[in-house]
């Protein structure tokens, strides 16, 4: 019998499904991010929170980065999952490049605002950029046709 997603249930999920379902969530919640800014920025209808009232305060600078971040990468994972999908890696690591990936896309704009307020759980930032990076560096090591240079590696 169909599931409601419109075809029978598979016994895994397909590689990336769950990128391109959050992605666009993410975008949204972007974009409302950005209209907060919008109702403290000149001369809104709103009085930014204490610590948020200078354009240039560290913590108004995080949000408005967190902002760009929860649109930028969702499309990075519309781009990434027919990549990591065509690449010459088996499922297992197409789906652990997904989860970084996820995991980057989630945490990073979380952590940025979770800064913004309170500013010690910035150490925790190096986690989604990590993640991040390691997404992409996955994806590009496993285009098709992709050989290390010679004498780094890898068959001659």
């Amino acid at each position: 019998m169909p599931s409601w997603r419109g075809g029978p249930r598979a016994a895994r999920p397909t590689v990336g499904a769950a990128n391109l379902g959050v992605a666009w969530w993410t975008i949204a919640a972007g974009m409302a991010l950005g209209a907060v800014l919008g109702l403290w920025s000149f001369g809104g209808p709103l009085a930014p929170p204490p610590g948020f009232g200078e354009f240039d305060a560290l913590p108004r600078r995080l949000v408005r980065l967190a902002h760009i971040a929860a649109v930028a990468l969702p499309v990075l994972n519309l781009l990434y999952v027919p990549a990591i999908r065509a690449s010459r890696w088996g499922p297992r690591i197409q789906r652990c490049g997904c989860r970084l990936l996820l995991l980057g896309t989630l945490g990073l704009p979380a952590l940025l605002v979770a800064t913004a307020v309170r500013p010690r759980v910035g150490g925790l930032l190096a986690v989604p950029v990590a993640a991040l990076i390691g997404a992409v560096v996955l994806l590009a090591a496993g285009r098709p046709g992709w050989r290390p240079p010679p004498g780094e590696g890898g068959p001659p």
